[in-house]
């Protein structure tokens, strides 16, 4: 049995399943179920049927058709030696609450704490993560990649992405946000930068579904294709020698430069020393307005 499957699927019941126990029907004693739900346009989608074969049991069903959204598909094992045994197969890997969820459900006992592994973050990936291509702010046709992954928490970011940050090296989490239709706050896993969506792919693909590893290669192609983008004021060229109220930086200070340390040239400060000055005295003046009175140093500069 292939454990990178197990984990990968572990990873993906964090991320889109659920283990209940449900009432059959009027009179009908409860009875343990597990389900993964997913939303696709062509077909079973190849992620369920990966999952039911990586854990032996269950099948797969659908669609389900309602109006608005897309045809649901689902994984579901209906009888407790089968939600015991997919509960025990990715029990190793599995975050606390989907633990609590088989612990409820089946009696399971886990004694260590969860493996990390990235075929475990491919999986949370392909159920609940995407990549995606956005408009610049600043820079007019160029486009920005981010990578992200959201779960719904209560008051304090769920394990499941302080895991994936852990994994990979790469990214932070954010939130909580409010968002229709959601039934508790949504958190979100972000990395923005190119290197770290290489990063992510790079760990990620030999686990990763083909839906979300080409939807990544095509973001990060359109990217690479994009003309470097200049950085700075190209007006100010590579070294400002002026700030933006027009002083000159080397005149600008009283004192000689001093260096902190040995065999370190002297430079023009990057600081404006002028405008540091006039700002300190514009203060200092709205002090002794809320005060009164003048200042010493405000006395000195007017007999000079």
């Amino acid at each position: 049995m292939d454990e990178h499957e197990l984990a990968w699927a572990a990873g993906f019941f964090d991320g889109d399943g659920w283990t209940a126990l449900v009432r059959g029907g009027r009179g009908r004693r409860r009875r343990p179920v597990a389900q993964i739900n997913q939303g696709s346009l062509t077909g079973v989608p190849e992620v369920l049927l990966r999952f039911r074969d990586a854990v032996g049991v269950g099948r797969v069903a659908g669609p389900k058709i309602e109006e608005g959204r897309q045809p649901l598909y689902r994984w579901v094992a209906s009888s407790r030696g089968d939600v015991a045994r997919a509960g025990r197969l990715i029990g190793p890997w599995l975050s606390g609450e989907k633990r609590d969820q088989f612990r409820a459900a089946v009696e399971l006992r886990y004694e260590a704490p969860p493996l990390d592994s990235p075929a475990w973050a491919a999986g949370l990936f392909d159920a609940e993560g995407s990549t995606s291509l956005s408009d610049h702010r600043s820079h007019l046709g160029y486009k920005y990649i981010e990578a992200s992954i959201t779960q719904g928490g209560d008051s304090r970011p769920p394990q499941e992405l302080s895991r994936v940050v852990d994994v990979l090296g790469v990214g932070k989490v954010y939130g909580p946000y409010e968002q229709d239709g959601a039934n508790e706050p949504i958190y979100r896993w972000r990395v923005q930068s190119v290197d770290g969506v290489r990063r992510m792919l790079h760990l990620l693909q030999p686990w990763l579904g083909d839906v979300k590893r080409v939807q990544a290669w095509n973001a990060l192609a359109v990217i690479d294709r994009q003309p470097a983008l200049a950085r700075g004021r190209l007006e100010w060229g590579s070294h400002k020698t002026h700030c933006i109220h027009g002083h000159e930086y080397a005149i600008a200070r009283i004192r000689l430069y001093v260096s902190r340390g040995r065999g370190v040239s002297r430079r023009a400060s990057k600081q404006c020393l002028v405008c540091a000055r006039e700002q300190a005295r514009a203060k200092r003046h709205r002090g002794e307005k809320r005060i009164g009175g003048p200042s010493a140093a405000d006395l000195d500069d007017s007999r000079a």
